[in-house]
């Protein structure tokens, strides 16, 4: 054997006792290595660190860029995640009115309103007398005087046309006007209810209490001045007026 192999066997012997004695837990491979790769393996694990303990902390990396926060300090710019903020929507109902405690709710009823129930009137000219009906209801009757012979109060079913307080009256045989007073033949009050055209017949007041409970006029219905006033605001222009024979 040569100086030269001689050389070669102790350093290698060297590089196998050094390997030897450093790596014990670390399983070499099943085949053998030559000699100068076993060196440069060597080397190679020479270098390698020993597996770190289980009682060491891991070790951590840092960005260099990015330089590590207090994991305790938390960012403006995050939500409060202890009381997340509801979103908003356009579609949630509207707030509802709360009633004063002062204010008492209207009850909720499905009655209508009363229907205004208008005024009938119905002279029988056998009673001589007039009837004031609420709809289906008398609440006045009164007596009258009715037209006399050929001057009879025209049955039928008429409407009142005109009222006149204190009104004038021109005679239809002289033309002559009596002014509103005691005198005038219609007394206070005028409810003209039919025409010819020419003639007209109506209540009115008169002066002559007589009369009243007879046929004694020509045509008209005369009436005691206090009850012609009680009767004139309870009728007005189309007001039925129904004159039977009874």
């Amino acid at each position: 054997m040569s100086r030269f192999s001689t050389s070669l066997l102790f350093r290698t012997g060297i590089s196998i006792a050094v390997l030897s004695a450093t790596m014990i837990p670390v399983k070499l491979c099943a085949e053998p290595l030559a000699a100068s790769s076993l060196t440069t393996h060597s080397r190679s694990l020479l270098a390698v660190e020993p597996p770190a303990k289980a009682s060491d902390p891991a070790p951590t990396t840092q960005s260099p860029q990015q330089p590590q926060r207090d994991p305790r300090s938390v960012p403006a710019s995050t939500p409060n995640l202890a009381t997340p903020t509801k979103p908003t929507t356009t579609n949630s109902p509207l707030p509802t009115a709360t009633p004063s405690p002062t204010t008492k709710p209207v009850a909720a009823t499905n009655e209508r309103p009363p229907v205004e129930k208008t005024i009938g009137l119905v002279i029988k000219l056998k009673e001589k007398r007039v009837y004031v009906y609420q709809g289906e209801k008398l609440i006045k009757k009164y007596p009258i005087a009715i037209g006399k012979k050929g001057w009879e109060t025209p049955v039928g079913e008429w409407q009142v046309m005109e009222k006149i307080k204190n009104p004038a009256w021109t005679s239809f045989k002289t033309g002559e006007v009596f002014a509103p007073g005691t005198e005038n033949p219609l007394g206070a009050r005028w409810i003209g209810f039919w025409t010819d055209g020419r003639d007209v017949i109506g209540f009115h007041g008169t002066a002559n209490l007589k009369s009243i409970g007879t046929a004694a006029s020509h045509g008209c219905v005369r009436m005691r001045n206090r009850d012609v006033k009680a009767l004139f605001p309870l009728v007005k222009v189309g007001t039925t007026v129904k004159v039977i024979d009874e």
